[in-house]
């Protein structure tokens, strides 16, 4: 990446630090509950002695899923103007049911790492794909670990995600100030939404097999009778707004935070260079200091509570779902398959001092996409910048 970059060790050099502040401020027993929010455990810190099951956790997200559509209805039916204080919330556990069913449960079956058995793994990934309508296995194959995983595509254009960033207009070349703008702007533009819809037709029912084909058909057949017996309105804010225009907008601020998109003039060429397009986007917002005047002190609390609430838990439970927090453990060290011990294992790695220096890249998620458009701007490619293509 060219020099004027900042680099994530720049950027994220008081991580560490910060994550030690709540240790030592807040009591003990909240420190497993700010290690699940945030993503960051903290030094030395171990994984609870039991957790939930990967299936377990998987069905639980499917009841999730149901409790929060049922819920969202309840809203509109019943509390008139109040829904609107409710449906944020209705919306954001929605989401993270969806989008978990997709970046989590489809992801790590393909990787065949929920259940062990490669066919219990098969069906996990084509009812979460059904459900979320998103990606069936095949395609997600061919994008995710022929494509994405494969370390001659990596963050170049030739990966899908960087090619379908250069479609929403982040080209590179682009002043800083252009290219927050297209972030601002891309969330109600049609260019976002409709290739994700053209893209959710044809993997349900298309590409897929068979087996997906009539998976999807008896499931969108399910939305279309609810559709006819529920009031437009309703299934409209419980189904279509979190569904769609709210799950494109999570994929896309995940996609623009994840990794150095067309930042490099090709592939990465070593282990360092591979290691150095990785990093870990942590929900935590640094703490009042302690010797500020009383006024002073309340109005920080005061601001990191409205951050805590407004960014930091959309950001959480919207965006980064489940393990992404802790996304580069993936990619450093993808020995390590027990994905849902990510955060206490990756902390367990930057300890140990592991030669990948994961403590050197971790940043939040604002730091991520400043870092993300920074790289696009400055970029090499701006001289013979690359054809755009759509989602795929």
């Amino acid at each position: 990446m060219p020099q004027e970059t900042p680099s994530p060790a720049r950027i994220s050099a008081s991580m560490e630090q910060l994550r030690l502040d709540y240790a030592e401020r807040f009591p003990g027993w909240t420190q497993q509950l700010v290690t699940v929010f945030s993503g960051k455990a903290a030094p030395g810190q171990r994984a609870p002695r039991w957790i939930t099951p990967p299936l377990v956790n998987w069905f639980l997200t499917l009841t999730q899923l149901a409790a929060a559509v049922l819920a969202s209805v309840y809203a509109v039916r019943f509390l008139d103007w109040y829904a609107a204080a409710v449906l944020p919330l209705t919306w954001l556990v929605t989401v993270n049911a969806v989008r978990k069913l997709q970046v989590t449960w489809s992801h790590h079956a393909v990787h065949k790492e929920v259940s062990g058995n490669k066919h219990v793994d098969k069906v996990v990934q084509v009812v979460s794909s059904a459900v979320s309508l998103t990606s069936n296995y095949e395609d997600i194959f061919e994008d995710h670990i022929r494509s994405h995983h494969n370390r001659k595509v990596f963050t170049t254009i030739k990966d899908p995600d960087a090619g379908f960033l250069m479609y929403l207009g982040f080209r590179p070349g682009m002043p800083m100030e252009r290219l927050r703008r297209t972030l601002y702007r891309t969330p109600f533009s049609p260019r976002l939404h409709l290739p994700f819809i053209t893209f959710r037709i044809r993997t349900n029912f298309i590409t897929a097999t068979w087996t997906r084909r009539i998976a999807s058909t008896v499931w969108v057949g399910f939305l279309a009778l609810m559709g006819f017996r529920m009031d437009g309105v309703e299934y409209t804010l419980a189904f279509v707004v979190p569904w769609l225009p709210l799950f494109h907008w999570a994929a896309l601020f995940q996609t623009v935070s994840e990794h150095p998109w067309m930042a490099f003039d090709g592939a990465p060429t070593s282990r360092g260079d591979y290691v150095s397009r990785c990093w870990a986007r942590f929900c935590l917002e640094p703490l009042p200091a302690r010797e500020a005047p009383a006024a002073r002190r309340a109005a920080a609390w005061a601001r990191w509570t409205a951050r805590m609430v407004f960014l930091q838990t959309p950001a959480r439970f919207g965006v980064l779902v489940s393990d992404l927090p802790a996304h580069d453990l993936h990619h450093v060290v993808p020995a390590d398959h027990a994905w849902h011990l990510a955060f206490w294992h990756r902390q367990g790695h930057v300890d140990a001092a592991h030669e990948s220096r994961m403590e050197q890249r971790e940043l939040t998620i604002t730091g991520a996409i400043e870092y993300v458009l920074g790289g696009i701007s400055l970029s090499p490619l701006a001289a013979t910048p690359p054809r755009a293509e759509p989602v795929t």
